[in-house]
């Protein structure tokens, strides 16, 4: 039986809420478990007083922190339910955008979009700029992933004008550091089409956003994150000297409780300058921990990248062999992953489909 609203004391809402809201704030700060302990504390607590609807929030948060732990299919789940119990634009702009990250990261590059076009719509109706940044995160990032990243660079650009002077500074320093990465992958796409100053002119420029997002007050993750990428981009100018004290940095901000494929990916960023520097026994160091960290089924992103890397350093040291069996070990990785993600993708889909057919059957 579902219970009045006006039968309950502030008390237990405002307990939810509460809830609620630092599952966001731990999902934003990249803390995963700490996010989905809050989620299923306010979604009980929703339950228990027969109002599903406050719960939205939670699910959103929920969906982030299983997107940053690679479970992307209940990432899917959790954005969809959030949607459904969703009763205000500013929830509802949550969700969308919890479910346009997972789709992305599964493939499914036109659902990403429409659900980020929902995101942005919704945040405009909600008037908040917070929310209507994000959106514009999930619209450049789909944009990024197909390839348009000057498209991407339009989408990003809106959300760092919106956050000017916001007082969400993490948020803003996420705006610059993804508009950064819009120029490194723009690089990299320049690189791999043999444009080479191309490629330079783009990693400056990603440099130069990486430097005024490092000087951003955040949160530890997002420091680690930019620093990190910053490190990564000067290596890839042939400034490995200057690269090495900020992936330095960035390893020396992981914690336990740091995510798996957060950690792996900064042990990788500091092997690739350690590489580039000759300091083979450091990169054998990094590259040690990057490995193990990538046993847990959250850092599997980062297994290919660990392989290939694990096979560059076996052919310097003149291994022949052993490099063979990383690269082999690379390619495994690799068909195993695509497999993964094609049918967690095909069930993320289904979910869609079930879920725009039961919409469609609303009054």
């Amino acid at each position: 039986m579902t219970v009045r609203e006006d039968a309950w004391p502030d008390g237990p809402l405002e307990a939810v809420r509460e809830a609620s809201g630092r599952a966001l704030a731990h999902a934003s700060a990249y803390e995963a478990r700490q996010s989905l302990e809050e989620a299923k504390r306010a979604s009980g607590m929703a339950r228990r007083l027969g109002r599903l609807e406050e719960s939205a929030g939670a699910l959103a948060a929920a969906s982030l922190a299983h997107y940053y732990q690679a479970g992307l299919v209940d990432a899917v789940v959790a954005a969809l339910d959030a949607v459904r119990r969703g009763r205000d634009d500013a929830g509802l702009a949550r969700a969308w955008f919890a479910a346009s990250l997972a789709f992305l990261a599964l493939g499914a590059r036109d659902v990403a979009r429409a659900c980020a076009h929902r995101s942005r719509d919704r945040a405009e109706a909600a008037a908040d700029a917070a929310l209507l940044a994000r959106a514009h995160f999930a619209l450049g990032f789909a944009a990024n992933e197909e390839g348009s990243h000057e498209e991407a660079a339009v989408e990003l650009r809106k959300a760092c004008r919106l956050l000017r002077g916001h007082g969400d500074r993490t948020l803003a320093m996420k705006a610059v550091g993804n508009l950064a990465r819009t120029w490194h992958d723009r690089g990299e796409a320049a690189a791999a089409a043999g444009r080479a100053a191309d490629a330079r002119r783009a990693w400056r420029h990603a440099a130069r956003l990486f430097a005024v997002a490092a000087r951003i007050p955040a949160t530890s993750g997002d420091q680690l994150i930019v620093k990190g990428s910053l490190g990564a981009v000067l290596e890839r100018l042939g400034q490995a000297r200057r690269a090495l004290p900020l992936v330095e940095e960035s390893v020396g901000l992981l914690t336990p409780e740091s995510l798996p494929w957060l950690a792996a990916e900064s042990h990788l960023r500091s092997a690739r300058v350690r590489l580039a520097l000759d300091d083979l026994e450091g990169a054998a160091a990094d590259l040690e921990a990057a490995a193990a960290t990538c046993r847990d089924d959250r850092a599997v992103p980062a297994r290919v990248d660990c392989h290939l890397l694990n096979a560059e350093l076996a052919g310097r040291l003149g291994r022949r062999d052993k490099e063979a069996v990383f690269r082999a070990y690379a390619r495994t990785a690799k068909l195993r992953r695509d497999e993964e993600i094609a049918s967690a993708r095909r069930q993320a889909l289904a979910l869609w489909a079930r879920f725009e057919s039961a919409d469609a059957g609303r009054p």
